[in-house]
């Protein structure tokens, strides 16, 4: 605030407040910008959908290309730009369009003149003549099962009927009304896209390009720097539109796919991605991939000392640091009763150094010294620190027991700065919304954490 106040002091030759915002808007919206949105969704040809998300919306706030609501709806909000209104255009509900291919008419009639024969010809266990819309069977491969197709009855003639292996939902789509409020840029954080994913959007966009003979002259930068880069044709260098009104908070809280679905349903939460942090510092001849995007596999093997955690991007007018500690804390309390004895307390004491290497460790990052001090507080009932006491400030190795109310289990959380933070693999992004859990805002549905 102090800043802000500052800089409106200024002549006006050394900064233009208005000009600034100006310059911001004008650029079209990329991967990780936030955009304010208005917006409607409408099933479409009888499509009944499962209450997964909102589907209608005023001033809302999501991170582009973060996951959540839909791809199509991500897509769309890319091509636009502020204060635009598009109405009445189909996107897909997620389940991708219906692949022809997929699709085989299978004739009754074989043998001219000998119908009734051929009604009691057989498919599995079922005669010509049974057959019905909506029944499902499983056509067998060669090779053990693994060439098996899941087919389903969509249609029923006197003399054929069709076998559709498409998903049940494919060709699905909603209506949509939108209006794009505003794109602001995220803060800055020390994020790091995993390169194969970089590559398949560079792929897909290059396809998407030819395919619509345009040229974009707002193409995200894929360079190795993180998502919190603001790069584009249009840069401001003034320190109020350097700054960003939201905030990023780093929590590990065990398996990160309940965590992240529990935040996704925060209202004032923005965007999620979930990944891992907290490793070892430099890379070794055991560790070569450490700054290289480490993979699920790498860190399950415990030799990056990473954690599974979640980075969490909000609004601080909608939702403070401690509201999200609070959930962090209610995961915690869940995992504690899912846990015989909770996945940190396997480490006692004389175990620190293998339950810091520990994926499953809790940990609360902290990005600024306001989070820092409301970590301590929360967990582990500090007062405010005194601002001469380095010693107290100095928490680099800090870790303490958290007991969760009402609960015997003690479970280990370390309260230390965030670090380098490396995106987990796409099918890890929302993973429990892709299953089938409910990720709308103020959801309180018991979250299923399965693998």
């Amino acid at each position: 605030k102090i800043l802000r106040t500052v800089i409106r002091t200024l002549p006006s030759f050394f900064y233009n407040p208005k000009m600034c915002k100006e310059a911001v808007q004008q650029r079209s919206p990329k991967r990780g910008d936030i955009v304010t949105i208005n917006y409607s969704l409408t099933p479409e040809n009888d499509y009944v959908p499962l209450p997964l998300f909102d589907t209608h919306g005023t001033k809302t706030r999501l991170v582009l290309g973060w996951g959540n609501y839909l791809p199509g709806l991500h897509d769309l909000i890319s091509t636009m730009e502020v204060g635009q209104t598009i109405s009445d255009v189909s996107i897909d509900a997620g389940w991708g369009e219906k692949d022809m291919a997929l699709v085989a008419r299978v004739s009754k009639r074989v043998r001219p003149g000998r119908e009734e024969e051929d009604e009691k010809r057989m498919i599995g266990d079922m005669k010509y003549g049974d057959i019905r819309v909506g029944m499902k069977f499983v056509l067998r491969g060669n090779n053990g099962g693994n060439g098996d197709i899941k087919v389903m009855v969509t249609e029923v003639t006197d003399d054929d009927f069709v076998l559709d292996a498409n998903p049940p939902l494919a060709g699905s789509s909603y209506n949509c009304e939108i209006t794009l409020l505003a794109v602001e840029e995220a803060p800055r954080m020390d994020l790091v896209e995993r390169r194969e994913d970089k590559a398949n959007k560079m792929a897909k966009r290059e396809q998407r390009i030819e395919n619509e003979s345009a040229v974009r002259t707002n193409i995200e930068d894929e360079s190795d720097s993180c998502v919190g880069d603001t790069s584009s044709d249009i840069v401001c260098e003034c320190p109020l539109c350097k700054s960003s009104h939201y905030e990023v908070a780093t929590f590990a809280l065990g398996c990160f796919w309940g965590a992240e679905l529990a935040f996704m349903r925060t209202p004032g939460v923005a965007g999620t991605r979930v990944g891992y942090t907290r490793g070892g510092e430099t890379t070794t001849q055991e560790n070569p991939h450490h700054h290289d995007s480490p993979s699920y596999d790498e860190v399950c093997a415990g030799k990056t000392g990473l954690a599974e955690a979640i980075l969490v991007l909000y609004d601080p007018d909608l939702v403070s640091y401690r509201e999200l500690a609070d959930v962090a804390l209610e995961r915690l309390k869940v995992e504690s009763r899912a846990q015989p004895v909770g996945l940190a307390a396997l480490f006692d004491d004389e175990d620190d150094e293998d339950w810091g290497k520990s994926q499953y460790r809790h940990g609360f990052y902290f990005h600024t010294e306001e989070q820092r001090g409301m970590a301590k507080q929360i967990l582990f009932n500090d007062e405010e620190d005194d601002d001469d006491d380095e010693e107290n400030k100095e928490i680099e190795d800090e870790r303490r027991i958290f007991t969760p109310p009402s609960y015997k289990i003690k479970e280990k959380v370390e309260v230390k700065p965030a670090s380098t933070f490396y995106e987990a693999e796409e099918y890890h992004q929302q993973y429990l919304l892709k299953g089938g859990q409910s990720a709308r805002k103020g959801c309180k549905e018991t979250i299923r954490c399965f693998g």
